[in-house]
């Protein structure tokens, strides 16, 4: 029988490349766009009504092209910050797809943040009019990983961050100004970091609008990965046109899933799957001056597909 691999995190350090990771989330989406990738929504398991304030989310996904099937298991735990851990912990399981035969186990954390980092510059790729001038709204862990996937395929004059952790700005900036020559601005004001940017990535912890229509100008494209609203609801229902990775899981999370709640938004009034855009089913911007937001919140077949060339 095929022997199981078990690769650690510092293995995918040394096996993976950022460009590649890149690549790969851009032919994913392309992939799931020709349907030749089936991945359920996520199953989320929450310990709350037992007394545990940690949860658990299943993301499977089978890629024909690649051969492969797997999993990704992923979960918050709140002690973990006591205990030198990360809040965030994910492992993934890739199998063959013929026999069920396991392939390998590895850590899915350092997987999860690139590939989150990635998805809104593939989406800045055929929805943005200009990449004059990036911001980015959050400097932890996923707005650092971002700013990093964005300047491997932009070249921005400027590149401007808003955190209220003033230790978090200044390690975005050492940590993406060693990656490029673009100026990087820390600002205290988000108002003063949203206006006149060109891409614009809100990626907080906030369950409260923190960007709002008046200070977006026309032709910016918006990309909300947080897991619930940060965009005010103006903007959202003014928006000429929005954009989700997976339609079905973003009913329930990330941007648009409160005026789902309230139906001030349909799924008609979504414009499409960045999928289908880049496969060319779907329309794209028509216009430079369109407003358009992004809802990446993730998808379980990107991390299967990473994880794939790791184990190649």
């Amino acid at each position: 029988m095929t022997k199981s691999l078990i690769i650690t995190q510092q293995e995918i350090m040394n096996n993976l490349d950022l460009k590649e990771v890149i690549d790969s989330v851009e032919r994913t989406y392309y992939l799931y766009g020709k349907g030749e990738i089936i991945m359920p929504t996520k199953i989320t398991l929450d310990m709350k009504p037992l007394g545990l304030s940690n949860w658990f989310i299943s993301m499977p996904a089978y890629i024909k092209p690649a051969d492969v099937v797997g999993i990704k298991f992923i979960g918050g735990f709140n002690a973990n910050k006591e205990i030198g851990l990360p809040y965030i912990m994910s492992q993934i399981l890739l199998n063959d797809p013929k026999t069920g035969v396991l392939r390998a186990l590895m850590d899915g954390n350092l997987i999860t943040n690139m590939r989150t980092g990635a998805q809104s510059p593939v989406f800045a790729k055929y929805l943005a009019s200009k990449s004059d001038i990036l911001t980015i709204i959050g400097a932890g862990v996923q707005g650092r990983a971002t700013a990093l996937s964005m300047v491997e395929i932009f070249d921005f004059k400027e590149i401007r961050v808003s955190d209220l952790d003033r230790d978090a700005r200044k390690r975005f900036i050492e940590e993406v100004g060693n990656k490029t020559s673009s100026p990087i601005l820390a600002y205290d004001s988000v108002e003063e970091a949203v206006r006149g940017a060109d891409i614009i990535v809100t990626a907080t912890t906030a369950s409260t609008p923190i960007v709002y229509r008046d200070w977006v100008k026309p032709g910016a494209v918006i990309s909300s990965i947080g897991s619930d609203q940060e965009l005010d609801e103006e903007l959202i229902l003014q928006a000429d046109k929005r954009y989700v990775d997976h339609m079905e899981q973003n009913l329930d999370r990330g941007e648009f899933h409160r005026c789902f709640e309230k139906g001030s938004l349909g799924e008609d009034d979504i414009t499409g799957e960045i999928g289908d855009v880049i496969c060319g089913k779907v329309v794209g911007r028509e216009s430079n001056d369109e407003i358009i937001i992004a809802s990446p919140i993730g998808m379980g077949c990107l991390d299967i597909a990473i994880a794939a060339i790791v184990y190649d």
